[in-house]
């Protein structure tokens, strides 16, 4: 089983302030949002971990120049460990302060949940997201950002806790401020601040999206899962185009698989600091294409997967090439380490953040 992992600080995941919000306040809206975020904390057993290594190039004029091994992250794949059951998708990317140039940090994480019937109800789906906040388009403006963060120690954070039901979908988001400036190996602290700020605020607004007229797609899952069925349906040959809707942030959304080449052998360089390069050879494995699509947004992005076909690598992306701009491009390797075994799985009370990168 694989799922494609995007980085959050980019197509269609960036995080918006809800100004637009077409309903006000609403107590039933948030407590409905707050049982979703008791769903995400629930205790989920780790069945499938990849481990990345970021590569980040900038175009200068005519070329491109990059560092390796300035972050990293992975994609974890589990399920409840007690009833009702549920499956769990978390992602985690972003910049290393250590490693990364002038020290930037920018990171991002989600976790999705799908309950599905067998728990009594209706099926649903749950996602809380949280990142790094920028406005920077350019590594000079997110320099200067980090600057006078530093210079005032005030930090700025946004999260996002969404739930879409069978005919209705709630997103509120949260905006915050914190004295420590968390990076991608502080994610569980991260994800804490953002929940007491989400309970703290009974009167943050609440997007909505009701009934069968404003609510378009029946689907539940939200964008992780849906990427991960997309992928599957690369590796298993399926016709393409193929596309699948969902909703985030009360809005609606369209993944496509653009298409699939075959890739008889792939060889990877990735200098590593401090240690061994990483080249590994890939064979049989499939170049995938994807393009996301806001409806209400009208935003589009694109990116490319390479994914295993055999054995272990099955689903798994072994590759991911992202390029929000045509000056800035991020790369993610697959760690040859992080593959999935049977004796890697173990029960986790939340997956410990930033392991291994």
């Amino acid at each position: 089983m694989g799922i494609l992992p995007v980085f959050i600080l980019g197509t269609g995941l960036k995080l918006r302030a809800i100004t637009d919000a077409p309903t006000g306040p609403d107590s039933a809206d948030h407590s409905a949002l707050v049982e979703a975020a008791a769903w995400i904390q629930r205790d989920s057993q780790i069945d499938t971990e990849y481990r990345y290594v970021m590569t980040c190039k900038l175009r200068l004029l005519f070329f491109w120049v990059g560092s390796d091994d300035v972050g990293g992250g992975y994609i974890r794949i589990g399920k409840s460990v007690a009833a009702p059951p549920q499956q769990m998708i978390q992602i985690l990317f972003g910049s290393d302060p250590a490693k990364a140039p002038h020290a930037i940090n920018r990171w991002g994480a989600g976790t999705e949940i799908l309950r599905n019937s067998d728990s009594g109800g209706p099926p649903a789906g749950a996602f809380l997201g949280f990142m790094k906040s920028s406005k920077g388009q350019s590594v000079s403006a997110m320099q200067q950002e980090l600057s006078k963060e530093k210079s005032h120690g005030n930090h700025l954070f946004e999260g996002i806790i969404s739930r879409v039901d069978g005919n209705r979908a709630l997103s509120t988001t949260v905006p915050y401020a914190s004295s420590q400036d968390f990076d991608l190996h502080h994610y569980a602290e991260a994800e804490k601040a953002t929940l007491q700020q989400l309970g703290s605020s009974g009167d943050r607004k609440v997007r909505r999206l009701d009934g069968a007229r404003e609510m378009q797609c029946p689907r539940v899952g939200g964008f992780l899962s849906t990427m991960l069925q997309l992928v599957d349906d690369a590796v298993a040959g399926r016709p393409v185009p193929a596309s699948l809707c969902y909703v985030y942030n009360a809005r609606h959304y369209t993944a496509t698989l653009l298409g699939v080449q075959p890739v008889p052998q792939r060889t990877v360089h990735v200098a590593r600091r401090g240690g061994a390069s990483l080249d590994p050879t890939y064979r049989k494995l499939q170049e995938a294409h994807f393009e996301v699509v806001g409806k209400e947004t009208e935003s589009k992005s694109s990116f490319g997967i390479l994914i295993g076909t055999e054995g272990k690598l099955r689903g798994a992306p072994v590759q991911i090439t992202y390029q929000p701009n045509w000056w800035f491009q991020i790369i993610l390797n697959l760690l040859p380490d992080s593959s999935p075994s049977d004796d890697r799985k173990a029960s986790s009370p939340r997956p410990s953040p930033g392991g291994g990168l």
